[in-house]
């Protein structure tokens, strides 16, 4: 017998969830523990909560870069749970500082990103285009931090465990458009992949550089 069940439509802010929730569960789901299970049984293993006929199934990663698109919209995010003197207090300072709260209300950190990037590119190498995916979310977001040296860090360790000279090339000339200047710790990501890729003159011209 099927049963039909009726969604209401709270008002707000009962239709939102702090910013702090979601990021706990961002982290939580993106954490070694979660991956480590992923990969084990690379299987869907979280039901979506968005209203269906049929149940559907994601992976911990698809469900944390669900939340991650959401942090960035701001789409069901509450912001503050202040009294209603600190926020009328915050409209007022937020008209002297020209927008500058909006921004700050929709800050994102680096480590996001990264931890939804990282969990991608620990799975199988299919998954590599959701890295990417990722990767472009942020670029094309005005009021995300730029790429740096360790997104690009996570890929190179990715594509230079499967040998994947091609992609660890092509990630190479990505962060040189972006004007990434590498650290220590990407030139030894480039490093590895150069070794794991046969690639050993490369290898040691990069050592000789670093």
């Amino acid at each position: 017998v099927s049963e039909s069940i009726h969604f209401v439509a709270l008002p707000p802010p009962y239709n939102s969830i702090p910013r702090g929730t979601w990021l706990r569960a961002l982290r939580a789901l993106t954490s070694r523990e979660i991956g480590n299970i992923s990969v084990a049984f690379n299987s869907r293993s979280i039901r979506s909560l968005v209203p269906s006929e049929r149940p559907v199934w994601i992976t911990p990663s698809d469900a944390a870069f669900r939340i991650l698109q959401r942090l960035v919209t701001g789409v069901g995010v509450r912001t503050n749970n202040k009294s209603k003197n600190n926020t009328n207090r915050n409209n007022s300072r937020s008209r002297n500082t020209s927008g500058n709260t909006k921004q700050q209300l929709q800050y994102l950190d680096e480590r996001d990103f990264n931890m939804v990037l990282h969990s991608y590119a620990s799975l199988t190498q299919n998954q590599m285009h959701a890295a990417h995916r990722v990767m472009a979310l942020q670029e094309r977001t005005p009021h995300a931090p730029p790429l740096s040296p360790v997104a690009y860090s996570i890929l190179l360790k990715a594509y230079g465990r499967w040998r994947d000279t091609k992609n660890v090339e092509m990630s190479v000339i990505h962060a040189q458009r972006n004007g990434v200047v590498p650290d220590i710790v990407m030139m030894n990501s480039l490093l590895d992949a150069y070794i794991n890729c046969g690639l050993l003159d490369r290898a040691r011209d990069l050592f000789r550089s670093m």
